[in-house]
């Protein structure tokens, strides 16, 4: 199930939560790169998200479903990271086909495979060169690194959702893993749904529902507890690359 190359594409779709850095201005921007700033706006704002998501992956012609749940939660708050800290802990609860839990918590990238037997622990700061995870955590603006156009109608893998407006980002720089990212947002700048195109044609669409938006109540403990904790089951090997 886990693809970390495809993992960290997911990460974008929270991008612009901890940006900190300086975007161009709403006055120096227009039209679609205004769209870009109040989406990167609203992500940045928010203390707590929790979806459902249902997931389809094409690769050679074949088509993957998955399914579950994630949760980013930020214990200080949005636009508060203090000392030591992460930025944030972020959840991925795959149910299907197979069950798998993703965590990273700005110090630590963890997947257990429960049916495998095996959790995978890395450093996240292997993944700091990467584009999306750096927008993940703060250190670029969505605008410095991709460029907004018009939606792409014939970049799809499934029938687009109606009534929702659509934008194309595109790296600026050429990039190993992305080629492309199309999100589909509604009225209040919320994604519902994002496809992913790699160099090889890879496609990866992920659809949102159930959005919840800042629930988790802040700074509370038992809740960051309950985001970090893995109930192994016995035998099960940790594996530090």
């Amino acid at each position: 199930m886990f693809n970390r190359g495809r993992f960290i594409l997911v990460l974008f779709l929270l991008s612009a939560f901890g940006s900190l850095f300086m975007a161009p201005s709403a006055e120096a921007a227009s039209g679609l790169e205004q769209r870009v700033l109040q989406l990167q706006k609203k992500y940045q704002q928010l203390r707590s998200l929790e979806f459902e998501f249902s997931q389809s992956t094409q690769t050679g012609g074949r088509v993957k479903q998955g399914a579950g749940n994630a949760v980013f939660f930020r214990p200080g708050g949005a636009l508060d990271k203090p000392a030591g800290t992460s930025q944030g802990i972020m959840r991925w609860n795959y149910i299907e086909p197979t069950a798998q839990t993703i965590i990273n918590d700005g110090k630590e990238l963890s997947i257990y495979t429960p049916q495998d037997k095996q959790l995978i622990v890395s450093p996240a700061q292997d993944m700091e060169s990467d584009i999306t995870y750096a927008i993940f955590t703060g250190t670029k603006s969505l605008l410095d690194e991709f460029e907004a156009s018009p939606a792409d109608k014939l970049f799809i893998l499934s029938d687009p959702p109606a009534g929702f407006d659509a934008i194309l980002l595109t790296p600026r720089q050429p990039h190993p893993q992305v080629k492309r990212v199309q999100l589909w947002l509604n009225g209040d700048f919320t994604i519902h749904r994002l496809l992913m195109e790699d160099h090889f044609g890879a496609l990866t669409e992920l659809t949102f529902a159930k959005v919840r938006i800042n629930t988790l109540p802040q700074g509370d403990v038992r809740q960051v507890q309950a985001l970090l904790k893995l109930d192994l089951v016995p035998g099960t090997e940790t594996i530090r690359p």
